[in-house]
């Protein structure tokens, strides 16, 4: 026991003297010194600090297959950009490649068939340690994230936070850095971690610099004639889409032109504390303020007690609501438009962006479901924060939403009372759809009942057909991107709903709707309707209706 402690010993002198010799800065010598004492004393538990990893057994990540043969594990002799990788390195990187990147849907392209994280970022990670040591840190914040734990008490995700962003810090002080794409990949990567932890003012940084960056290598690469790691013209596409248009997880949303970058204090915002109810009739500035909702929020607003807060709330996030949706009405004229645009007689008025963004409108939501509400007023906002999300991930970063939408799919269905009025049931089907659409659409969410919807289904005469669901839902606030999600759960809760009129189980339920899902089934109502084309699974069980 006594010369294994002194060999211990020996071994951190000699990789201390070599970090020292080598000139390398306080944290890198740290690194090597860890790495060290860890494959010496693999036998020894590992313990939690600011200088070490979790190697022990608790940071071993899933996998469909432990063998290297069935290709579900990183090459255990690869050669990584740091010595003496640990265990817990290792076990990020296979977290990184086998539940991260294929997670990240914005990286799979169909134009190459392959994901840009691992065809792309991760054979440069390998060769420099920066963007390495970012996408390790990135990983671990994602792991231990998923654990319900808080990455900001996590030693190993900020000891590899910090070596990525010294290293980051160091590219930029030479006199003419060179922004190669490790450095837009490292910020990016950075700049998303930082998002996922909640780090506001590293978010912030990091956002400003790599606009910064990105406008000047927009101007300086054809000038400088610099050489891009990626020699392959079609890898560079991929990359220049990939970063350049913000599609690294939230950056599509944050790098527009024409909306803040970020919220901020001084943000225009809802920032509710009181509630007033008005009396009838209402005062000309309320009734003003309704004439600009949906027909169907106008409705409820006129036979419910609404607070004029939450009213002009609403007219707010209808106005949000219509400029998001106009791109997706005009992207078939997206040429005949931009031509219109450039000319001084265009038909097409430039229209001033709404002062709320759909980011301050989702925290505004939370902020305002913390008060004192009514029944319609509760549901009303678990409907817009579920449409909110679910819109927002769509068209930006498409992270799972299991955990914020968790609380707002168990209070809406906690709300058992159900009242006569029809159009608070309308209500109460848009917000149900939309809530239990957003919840089924994610991957981190468990099978969930959606009770109330399902006796809404049954209370509401428009909902028998989904035609008629359809003309309701679009009296509140539609969404084209989120139509096939909104008809697939429709069309499951009916479905389920026919089935149990029937006495049949749930279990047979499930059955029969599988089966209908099979390839090569066509339902009888496709038949009649002389459908013969197939569209996939979804398509097909889209074309079933119990009762059409």
């Amino acid at each position: 026991m006594q010369e294994q402690e002194e060999d211990e010993d020996q071994v951190k002198v000699k990789v201390k003297v070599k970090d020292e010799g080598e000139g390398e800065g306080e944290g890198v010598r740290s690194h090597h010194f860890v790495n060290a004492t860890t494959a010496s004393a693999s036998a020894a538990p590992a313990v939690a600090g600011p200088t070490t990893d979790d190697d022990s057994d608790y940071s071993r990540c899933p996998s469909p297959l432990l063998t290297i043969s069935g290709g579900y594990r990183v090459d255990p002799f690869a050669r990584y950009p740091i010595e003496r990788p640990s265990r817990g390195v290792r076990h990020m990187i296979d977290y990184y490649v086998h539940i991260w990147a294929p997670q990240q849907v914005s990286a799979a392209t169909f134009r190459s068939g392959k994901n840009a994280l691992v065809a792309l970022v991760m054979p440069l990670a390998s060769e420099s340690r920066m963007l390495f040591e970012a996408t390790i840190a990135l990983t671990r914040a994602s792991w231990v994230i998923r654990r319900g734990l808080d990455p900001l008490q996590d030693m190993m995700m900020l000891r590899h936070r910090s070596i990525a962003s010294e290293d980051l810090r160091t590219s930029f002080d030479c006199p003419r850095p060179v922004l190669a794409d490790t450095v837009l990949l490292t910020m990016a990567t950075l700049l998303t971690m930082n998002y996922m932890i909640n780090d506001v003012v590293a978010f912030q940084v990091h956002l400003r610099a790599l606009e910064q960056v990105l406008r000047h290598v927009s101007h300086s690469d054809e000038e400088d004639g610099e050489t891009r790691a990626f020699k392959n013209p079609s890898d560079t596409f991929e990359l220049t889409y990939y970063v350049g248009n913000g599609r690294f997880s939230v950056l599509a949303s944050f790098l527009q032109a024409d909306q803040p970058t970020y919220a901020t204090r001084s943000q225009v915002g809802h920032r509710i504390s009181t509630l007033t109810y008005p009396d009838h009739p209402f005062l000309p500035e309320i009734s003003e303020m309704v004439a600009k909702l949906p027909e169907g929020i106008a409705e409820v607003v006129l036979s419910q007690s609404i607070a004029i807060e939450f009213i002009s709330f609403l007219v707010s996030l209808n106005e949000l609501f219509v400029s998001m949706s106009t791109p997706h009405r005009r992207h078939h004229h997206h040429h005949q438009q931009q031509e219109h645009e450039a000319s001084p007689t265009s038909s097409f008025p430039q229209r001033a962006p709404p002062p709320l963004t759909i980011q301050r409108a989702i925290y505004d939501l939370q902020c305002l479901s913390a008060l004192p509400l009514t029944m319609t007023e509760r549901q009303l906002v678990r409907g817009l924060l579920a449409f909110s999300l679910h819109l927002y991930n769509e068209t930006s970063f498409r992270i799972p939403l299991g955990r914020p939408l968790q609380p707002i799919v168990e209070g809406f269905n906690q709300e058992v009372d159900l009242t006569r009025n029809q159009w608070i049931q309308r209500c109460l089907l848009w917000c149900g759809i939309v809530i239990a659409s957003a919840w089924d659409r994610q991957e981190d969410a468990a099978p969930q009942q959606h009770a109330l919807l399902a006796r809404v289904l049954s209370e509401v005469p428009e909902a028998r057909s989904w035609d008629e669901t359809r003309d309701v839902l679009r009296r509140f606030w539609w969404a084209d991107s989120l139509q096939d999600d909104w008809e697939l759960c429709w069309r499951a809760e009916s479905f389920k709903h026919y089935r149990q009129r029937r006495g049949a189980s749930s279990a047979e339920s499930m059955a029969e709707l599988i089966q209908t899902t099979e390839p090569g089934h066509v339902s009888e109502t496709a038949s009649s309707a002389g459908d013969t084309t197939d569209h996939g699974p979804s398509g097909r069980l889209l074309r079933w209706s119990s009762g059409s």
